[in-house]
């Protein structure tokens, strides 16, 4: 069900896409550039709903920046979606984009990404596309599927996010976003949901450790009969190289 901190942040929250993609004029400088990061949260929860029944996930991913402004990339996770006997293991997702500068304050990130999950006969494999402004330090966005997770339609994601600097070099991030379907399917009864977080997060070089409140508007009834939709605390740690 689809992005965590090292995915894009076009898709992200409650921990979702941060590719760490450097400016265009920054890549121009530094040439081409590839990293790597690898992490675990105490719950992967995408766009508001856990992805893993509630429990940990490993996560991990390879990034290369072209150093033009374009980047292509992999992440994957654990997942728990258990139909009976037949239960998807992990999520694997591609991208690549182009992210640049038009000011000293204001950027811009477009991309592409596919979301592939493994273990399950399900159909469970969809593609987005995805865009967003960056104005100092307020960052607005949407992404698009033609068909979204298991098949259920057309898929709209306007959100948006602000992030502070706080002292010690502590991070403090709020997310929104709205999910919006053509028709119901994802969801029982409703074409929408709001999802939300607030962040805070801490590098120590190539370490960095964050926590977050993750939550949606979404009912346990409507969240599948699970509890996977409800506000709670996920802690995080994410090595980059």
């Amino acid at each position: 069900m689809g992005i965590t901190m090292n995915k894009i942040a076009a898709v992200l929250t409650g921990g979702a896409l941060a590719l760490g993609v450097a400016t265009a004029a920054q890549a121009q400088e530094a040439g081409p550039s590839f990293s790597g990061n690898v992490g675990v949260v105490s719950d992967y929860k995408f766009r508001g709903i856990s992805q893993t029944d509630g429990s940990p996930a490993v996560q991990g991913g390879l990034d290369l920046d072209f150093g033009n402004g374009f980047y292509l990339g992999t992440w994957a996770s654990q997942v728990d979606f258990a139909y009976g006997d037949d239960e998807t293991k992990f999520e694997q997702d591609f991208y690549g984009g182009y992210s640049g500068e038009i000011s000293e304050t204001v950027s811009y990130d477009v991309g592409y990404i596919y979301y592939a999950y493994h273990g399950s006969d399900w159909d469970e494999d969809y593609q987005e596309v995805y865009g967003s402004v960056s104005i100092s330090d307020l960052t607005l966005g949407l992404a698009f599927s033609d068909d979204y997770w298991a098949a259920t339609g057309a898929f709209y994601y306007p959100y948006a996010e602000y992030s502070f600097a706080l002292p010690a070099d502590v991070s403090l991030d709020f997310h929104v976003g709205a999910n919006m379907f053509d028709e119901e399917g994802f969801l029982f009864e409703s074409d929408s949901y709001i999802d939300y977080s607030v962040s805070v997060g801490k590098d120590f070089g190539g370490l960095s450790l964050s926590a977050s409140l993750v939550g949606t508007d979404i009912s346990d009834e409507e969240c599948f009969g699970l509890d996977w939709c409800e506000p709670s605390v996920i802690a995080g740690a994410t090595y980059t190289w």
